[in-house]
Order: structure tokens, then C-alpha cells, then sequence
């Protein structure tokens, strides 16, 4: 690319495109986002029209943001991030700075320069994605944005996520992204090429040159007319790319070639698949000092300082300046500073001609050089990553360094790649399992499939005693993630036991309660649970991190043992410490949604939403996406049962619409609630589409949180229909409660199989479950599990006995959080009157579950309450479908976020999504 833009001979034949991206100009302009993708092969001409709509777009008024990977930049994490947002950002005045790094946008500040991480947790990667989009659309909202990236396919992890996470959300920002990629070419899969996946609303890919445009290079180029078999010849020697065409046309002229068709063998003899020969015969006509610049500056990369490239080509300044002058005026390097080749592949084409040992030695230098400079680990870790491994200690020391920022910054990807190369070096032994430990540690962070194996090493070693606790919490939440927990409980029983044995007793007991936590995910570990935890009963009252930890699996192993509620509750608030154990855990460790989990059951419901609004404000302080993915879908729970269930599915639907699955783990109970709230407002088809659109199995063995999307999944099928297919569904999840002997009032699989036997006509058995599930109920004793097990004992009894059982039912749901029971308790209650005849008394049960089933938003119960109604010959008012009962569950979410007072922008910031999807919900509201 010549500096000051493209000229005509690098646009021939380009009008089609130009003019598509004068359109997204305009439509950007006018406040239309859209993203453009530019595909071909290296040298056909991408780069020509990045600069001709950069310069369209400052011609408009546009803010211009430009970045372009590189082949060694590929290692450095943010880094076209860091091109695109630099700069603009240091170039604004401090009240500007202030307003577009507000709200959310802050989130965005570890993936920036200038930011020290150190010290501080480490950034979530999502929570990253989700500031720069933020700080993007800030300014975008100032001034009409265009982003341009060219070889996007050599950019880094961290800055393809970002650039898939913006095209996403790009509708209704003032926004042009366009970006260049070679096809085939290591593209990562975060990044799209074809419009097909929908993260671009253009696909452009330009053509090889015609043989009339082949003609008028040639006369531009070689300042003569040619002949038609010349530029035939070239143009197939070529394949019509105009890069290598104009290669071909430099080596010819500087032989001194006439364009006519004597010189058709000459062409022959310098292009098939020379091209690369023809740079570095050029290259090497300019001397030793160029040639030696020109391969300092290839392993420093696509932008060097003149001063590193000279130290590295060991050149004195002026010479050096000399030799890049020299290579300028041969087309080797671009015009001005820092030295850039002037197309990448002129760059891949000297680099390649550098010895092998020369390149990795090279980078050794290079690297030791910008350190003296004060350049920053994790810019040194590219060059570390291309030198030899030789056991060197000061290579693992910088790695790590590297892999620590930018994984403080939000790029665990980026850290396991720097580790993995520093285990290769190696590291001294003493050193061996202090590195594995951080490698295992930065996969689980980045969701990679060696977490555990890395782990497991590095507890297996010579770890040191500091990053124990850290490395035993992280195995227990990678074993947890990956549904691997039998695999890794007897090394963490065997570390207590040692732990125990050198007289930790505090760090022990932490992590005899990460184990217990662990443990209790899987039906086959979860027995050992209860007969360790025994040893801890009536000793602890909350009062350091290992007793709220251990208590927090007390409380959640209470829950499921014939004992009140309110003595799982009484330890559940004994771990929660007020909140301290929130604070004090990691993004993935599951005692605080254990502990918080128990009040749900315990029918402690407004303590449990508080509990996990405040865990969705601490992951927002945080910038944690699984911790607000984790307390979001949980309080989506509590929501369903309180009878908000139009709140409850959108809250579900959205972190199960999040399309970096964040909560891989909680997608069963999120599928649960949402099903359990389309039981309510659609028809069965639906459901069982929406099921199998998220490739629900029938058997839920493999998954940790299966029970509650079994349970689910077979109270639909008794809606259907199908109660063989709900039995089958109930009696999975019996054969999981008793592998891992937790059995459970608050999920009564008893008494929803003896609804299914009921169906079945196999009365007996049904009486026998039901009366099971009241027994349990009755000591569980929260008013929700007593409603539907007398309930339930009432459908299968009929006759008087099952009136009276239902009457108990409705009663005992009276003064319960959980309206959703006590409104299905009510309907069947003024049903079983009606069919006994007493149509008058009937009414009042069915009225008041009629407005209660309305205000829930449960559509079937309300129609239900409506038809015994009428049945009772009153006249029912007709079903509220307008106003905000005909809203869906995410337009009324929105909706009461607007009506508490915040803006569009602060409630998208709020609920992971844009201003337009915001802006929509209100607008159909």
C-alpha cells in the first residue's frame, strides 16, 4: 500500500465494491451499523479498498479507527484492540476520555494500554467483550465510527472475539466495520467469513484483473503500450492477482523487459511460482546493510521502530536510515516510520529467507531488546514464543509474566499459549509445578480441555505450598465444569488428609469444604459426603472462610435428609455470613449458590432473590459474565415459583441465548425454566420444539443438573399426554437420588410419578407414591411442598378423602412465597367441588385462583380457573390480553426496568444487550 491512499492502478476494476462501501457509509451515517467482510487471496487487492473507504469515511466526518494483524502479532493478546482504541483515546481530552470509558465501558479498560491489572482479580474475558462493545458504541454515539482491520485473519484471540461480539450487536449504532481476510487461511472460527453465519451484512470478494485492466497496468507500470500476448502471458502467469501481477511488472522493468510478445518467454521464466525469487533478487541488489534491515524489521514485525531495527541489524542509526530509504524506493518497505513492508507478503517472503536457527535467535534478541526499551512482558512473549527451547530460566520467567498479564487483562487464552511454551523450555524443576499449576489454571479460565490434566499434575508435584488451596479450588471447579467430578474427589480427599496431618487445620477445613461442594454436583461421590461432614455437626457457627464453606454443603446436604426446613435454613444463613461468602469465593466454586439454593427450597424466596440480586451487582462490580450468568439463571428460579414467570423465561432465555454459553453447567435448569413457563404460555408443540432445538436426550445421565430438566420434562409430558414417557423421566431421576442418597421434599419425584401411575390407571401404586411424598412433605414442612403433595395425594384419592386433601392443599398454600403451587392447588380444588356437585362453593376457590393465575402470567391455569368456572355457570371476566399482560417475557423485563427509572442505555448495559433491542421492547410495549 503507497502512502496517501490507494491509486487507480490498485482500484481498476474495483467500482462494484467502492460503491457497496460508499453505501454502508452512508447507511452508518444515517445511523445504520453493519459490518463488511472483504475475502481473497493475499494480493488481490483487500487492502486497496480498506484504504479507499479510510478515506471516504474521514471525507464524511467519520471517526476512523484502523488496526492490521500480523503474522507474529497473532501471539499478542488485544493487540489490534490495542491499535483500534489507543491512539483515539489518548488523542481526547480528559472530560471526553472520562465520558466514553463510562458505565460499562469501563469494563473495557484491562484490554487497553496504560492500564496495571496487577494486584487486582483478573478480568472476566466476557465482561471484556461486553466494555468494548460499550466503549465502541460510546464513540460511535459522539461521531459516526468506522472500523477498518486488515489481515484479520492474523489477528490475535482476544481481538476476534471482540470483533464477533460487536458484529453481533452491531444494529442501530452509527458504526461501518469492515475487515479484510484471506480465505482458507487460519481465519479463527470467532470470526465468519461468509455472511451465511450472520455477523456480516456484506460479504465482498474481488476479482482477479480482466485482460483489459491487465493491459492498462502494464502501460501504467512499464510506460508502454503491450502487446496482447505479453499481457496475456503475464495475466496467466499471474492468475490475474493484481499484487503479483505488479511484482511480475517490477522484475521485468528492472531488467529492462519490453511489453511485447518477444519477451512472452522472458515472462514465463521469472513467474510460475517465483515471484517470492523476484523480491529477494531485488532485496538482495540493494546490499548487505538493506538486506539486514529488512530481516531485522521482519522479525520485529509488521511495525518497527527504525532504532530496534538498527540495534537489531547492527547498524548505526544513519545507516540504518540510509537502508530503509533504500528499500523504500525498491517497493520492499512503505514510506515513512515505524518500517512496515509494504504487503505482507513481501514480509512473509524475506522473513521465510532467514535461517531457521538465525529467526529463533533473532527473536531472542528482539526480545531482550524492547526490554531494555521497558517494554512490557506480554510484548516480548511473541518473540519468546518463536526462540528454541533451551531450558533457559529468564524465558520462563518473562512467559509467565506475559501469561499473568494478560490473563489480569481478560486473555486466558493468550496466558495458556505463553505457559505452554514456558513448560516446553523447560522451567527448573522446583519451578516444574508452580508453572503447570498456572497453565491448568488460565484453561480453566479460558474453557480449555487441559484444565484438569494440568491440575491434577500440578497437585501431583512439588507445588508450591501458596498456590495449593488456589490450585485444589481450581481442579474442583474444572471437575465440576467438565462433569468429571468422580475422576478428581480422591485426590482432593488425599490432600485434606495431608493438610490435616501437617496441622493446617484452617486451610483443610476450606478445602474439605471446596471437596464437599464438588462432591455433592455427582450422584456417584455425594454419598462420601454426608459421612465427612458428620464429624463438622453442631461444631461450626460461620465464623472463618472454612466454616462458611463447609457449612454451605451442611445446609444443601440438610435439604435432603428427612429434617425441617428451617434447620437447612438456619445453616444456609450460617454460611452465607451476611454476605461474606459471596465475597470470598471464586467464580467457580458452588457453595454460595448451594447455601442460597437451600433457602429456595426452604420457601425463603424474598431472602433468596435479595441474595442473588446481589450476586448479579457483585459480578457487575466485578465484570464477571459467569457470575451474573450463575445468579441470574438461579434467581430465575426463584422468580418462576414466586409466580413472576413471564420474568422468570426472560431471564432464563437470555443466558441461554448468550452465545458464548458462559454457564455451560446451568443449561439444564435454565432449559427447565424455561420449558416449566411455555408449559404456562404455549402449546405443547412448542415446548417439545424448544426442547429438542437445544438437544435434550432423553437420557440426562451425563448431565450434573439433569433432575431439575427431568422433572421438567416430565410434568410436560403429563400435559401432553405421554405419561409412560414422564414415568420414565421421574424414575431417572429416583435412580440418581438414591446412587447419591440425596432425596429431596422440594423436588418431589414421588409424588409427580404418582400422577404419571394415575394416568397409567395403576391406582395402588399411585396412592402408595403420593402418600410417600406427603410423609416427607410433612416433615420438610414449608408450605410449597405440602401444597403439592397433598395435592397431588388429592388427585390420585378422589372421592371425599381427595377433597379434603385438596382443600389441605389450597390452605396450606394460603400464606406461601410460592403462588405458582398455591394458584395450581386452588384451581384443583374448586374443580374437585364442582364435580362434587357444590358449584356455589366452588366459585370463590376458582375466582381467586382465576386473578391469581392472571397476575402470574400462567395462561393454562388461568384458562383452566376460567372453564370450571363457567362450568360453575358464573360468568368469568374475559383473559387480560392487552396492556402488559399481552407483553413477552422480555419486553416486560425491559419494561420494568424503564419503569424504575433507567435509561435505555443503562438497561441495556444492565441485561447484556444493545440499545436497539432495548429501544424495540419498548416501542411494541
Amino acid at each position: 500500500m503507497k502512502a496517501g491512499g490507494p491509486t487507480a492502478a490498485e482500484l481498476l476494476e474495483r467500482d462494484f465494491e467502492c460503491d457497496r462501501l460508499a453505501v454502508a457509509i452512508d447507511a452508518a451515517l444515517a445511523g445504520e451499523g453493519s459490518a463488511v467482510a472483504l475475502e481473497g487471496e493475499a494480493g488481490i487487492g483487500k487492502s486497496s479498498l480498506l484504504a479507499h473507504v479510510t478515506r471516504r469515511g474521514r471525507d464524511a466526518g467519520m471517526r476512523v479507527l484502523t488496526a492490521r494483524g500480523g503474522e507474529l502479532e497473532r501471539e499478542f493478546a488485544y493487540g489490534v484492540v490495542r491499535q483500534l482504541f489507543d491512539g483515539p483515546l489518548m488523542a481526547l481530552d480528559s472530560h471526553e476520555r472520562e465520558s466514553v470509558l463510562g458505565g460499562a465501558a469501563g469494563l473495557a479498560l484491562p484490554a487497553l494500554s496504560g492500564t496495571d491489572r496487577h494486584g487486582g482479580a483478573a478480568a472476566d474475558p466476557g465482561s471484556v467483550l461486553h466494555g468494548l462493545y460499550w466503549l465502541t458504541a460510546n464513540l460511535a454515539a459522539g461521531r459516526p465510527l468506522l472500523i477498518t482491520v486488515d489481515d484479520a485473519h492474523w489477528a490475535d484471540n482476544a481481538s476476534i472475539a471482540f470483533l464477533a461480539y460487536l458484529a453481533r450487536r452491531i444494529d442501530g449504532l452509527a458504526l461501518l466495520v469492515v475487515y479484510a481476510t484471506r480465505v482458507a487461511e487460519g481465519a479463527d472460527e470467532l470470526l465468519p467469513a461468509t455472511a451465511e453465519r450472520g455477523l456480516v451484512s456484506e460479504v465482498l470478494r474481488p476479482g482477479v484483473l480482466s485482460a483489459p485492466a491487465t493491459l492498462e497496468l502494464i502501460g501504467w507500470m512499464l510506460g508502454s503500450d503491450s502487446s496482447d500476448e505479453f499481457a496475456h502471458a503475464c495475466r496467466v502467469a499471474t492468475a490475474g492477482n493484481p499484487f503479483l501481477l505488479q511484482e511480475l511488472l517490477r522484475a521485468l522493468q528492472a531488467d529492462g523487459i519490453t511489453p511485447d510478445s518477444t519477451s512472452c518467454e522472458r515472462v514465463a521464466q521469472i513467474a510460475p511460482g517465483a515471484i517470492s525469487r523476484a523480491i529477494l533478487a531485488r532485496l538482495r541488489r540493494l546490499g548487505r546493510p538493506a538486506t539486514r534491515l529488512a530481516f531485522a524489521t521482519a522479525v520485529l514485525g509488521k511495525s518497527a521502530a527504525l532504532r530496534h531495527a538498527a540495534a537489531l541489524a547492527e547498524l548505526d542509526l544513519g545507516a540504518a536510515g540510509t537502508a530503509a530509504d533504500t528499500l523504500t524506493s525498491a517497493a520492499i518497505l512503505g514510506d515513512g516510520r515505524p518500517l512496515e513492508f509494504i504487503h505482507p507478503i513481501v514480509r512473509t517472503t524475506v522473513y521465510a529467507e532467514i535461517p531457521a536457527a538465525q529467526r529463533a535467535a533473532s527473536h531472542m534478541r528482539a526480545a531482550l531488546l524492547l526490554e531494555a526499551d521497558g517494554a512490557d512482558a506480554a510484548e516480548l512473549a511473541p518473540h519468546l514464543m518463536a526462540t528454541e527451547p533451551a531450558g533457559d530460566p529468564g524465558v520462563v520467567r518473562r512467559l509467565r509474566a506475559a501469561a499473568d498479564d494478560v490473563r489480569d487483562r481478560g486473555a486466558p487464552d493468550a496466558a495458556c499459549d505463553y505457559l505452554a511454551r514456558a513448560l516446553a523450555e523447560p522451567p527448573a524443576p522446583e519451578r516444574r509445578a508452580d508453572v503447570t499449576y498456572e497453565l491448568g489454571s488460565a484453561e480453566l479460565s479460558a474453557g480449555r480441555g487441559g484444565a484438569i490434566a494440568h491440575l491434577r499434575d500440578a497437585l501431583g508435584g512439588d507445588l508450591d505450598p501458596r498456590l495449593q488451596m488456589a490450585a485444589a479450588t481450581d481442579f474442583a471447579g474444572a471437575l465440576s465444569i467438565a462433569g468429571e467430578v468422580q475422576q478428581g474427589v480422591e485426590l482432593l480427599a488425599s490432600l485434606i488428609a495431608k493438610l490435616d496431618a501437617d496441622g493446617d487445620a484452617e486451610t483443610a477445613m476450606k478445602l474439605e469444604g471446596v471437596f464437599a461442594c464438588t462432591a455433592q454436583l455427582d450422584p456417584a461421590t455425594s454419598p462420601q459426603v454426608r459421612t465427612r461432614l458428620a464429624r463438622w455437626e453442631g461444631r461450626l457457627r460461620g465464623d472463618s472462610v472454612g466454616e462458611r464453606l463447609l457449612l454451605a454443603s451442611m445446609a444443601f446436604d440438610a435439604a435432603h435428609r428427612p429434617v425441617p426446613a428451617a434447620h437447612a435454613a438456619e445453616l444456609a444463613e450460617l454460611a452465607l455470613g451476611d454476605g461474606r461468602l459471596l465475597r470470598e469465593q471464586t467464580n467457580y466454586a458452588a457453595n454460595f449458590p448451594l447455601a442460597a439454593w437451600t433457602l429456595v427450597w426452604a420457601d425463603r424466596l424474598e431472602r433468596a432473590e435479595q441474595l442473588y440480586t446481589l450476586a448479579i451487582d457483585h459480578a457487575h462490580e466485578r465484570g464477571s459474565l459467569i457470575g451474573f450468568a450463575i445468579a441470574t439463571g438461579c434467581r430465575s428460579q426463584v422468580r418462576f415459583r414466586q409466580g413472576r414467570i413471564a420474568e422468570a423465561e426472560a431471564e432464563a432465555r437470555s443466558m441461554l441465548d448468550d452465545e458464548a454459553g458462559v454457564w455451560r453447567l446451568g443449561r439444564p435448569m435454565l432449559i427447565a425454566c424455561v420449558i416449566d413457563a411455555m408449559v404456562e404460555r404455549a402449546d405443547v408443540e412448542a415446548c417439545e420444539r424448544f426442547l429438542a432445538t437445544h438437544g435434550i436426550d432423553e437420557d440426562m445421565a451425563a448431565y450434573s443438573m439433569g433432575s431439575r430438566l427431568l422433572h421438567s420434562r416430565g410434568h410436560l409430558r403429563l400435559v401432553a399426554g405421554d405419561p409412560a414417557g414422564a414415568l420414565r423421566d421421574f424414575e431417572q431421576i429416583r435412580g440418581r437420588e438414591q446412587r447419591s442418597r440425596l432425596e429431596t421434599a422440594a423436588v418431589p419425584t414421588r409424588g409427580s410419578a404418582a400422577l404419571a401411575h394415575a394416568q397409567l390407571g395403576e391406582h395402588e401404586r399411585a396412592r402408595e407414591l403420593a402418600g410417600e411424598e406427603l410423609e416427607r412433605a410433612r416433615v420438610w414442612g414449608t408450605p410449597s411442598a405440602l401444597s403439592f403433595a397433598l395435592r397431588t395425594a388429592g388427585v390420585v384419592a378422589g372421592g371425599d378423602e381427595g377433597l379434603e386433601l385438596l382443600r389441605g392443599a389450597a390452605a396450606a398454600g394460603e400464606h406461601s412465597p410460592a403462588r405458582y403451587e398455591h394458584v395450581r392447588s386452588l384451581v384443583e380444588y374448586g374443580a374437585a367441588l364442582r364435580r362434587a356437585g357444590r358449584r356455589s362453593a366452588a366459585r370463590e376457590p376458582l375466582r381467586e385462583a382465576l386473578e391469581l393465575a392472571d397476575r402470574c402470567g400462567a395462561l393454562r391455569t388461568a384458562a383452566r380457573a376460567r372453564d370450571e368456572l363457567l362450568a360453575t355457570g358464573a360468568r368469568p371476566r374475559r383473559a387480560a390480553r392487552s396492556g402488559a399482560d399481552a407483553l413477552t417475557p422480555s419486553e416486560r423485563r425491559v419494561c420494568r426496568l424503564a419503569a424504575d427509572g433507567l435509561g435505555n442505555r443503562d438497561i441495556a448495559q444492565a441485561l447484556f444487550v444493545t440499545v436497539r433491542t432495548v429501544e424495540g421492547h419498548l416501542t411494541l410495549a
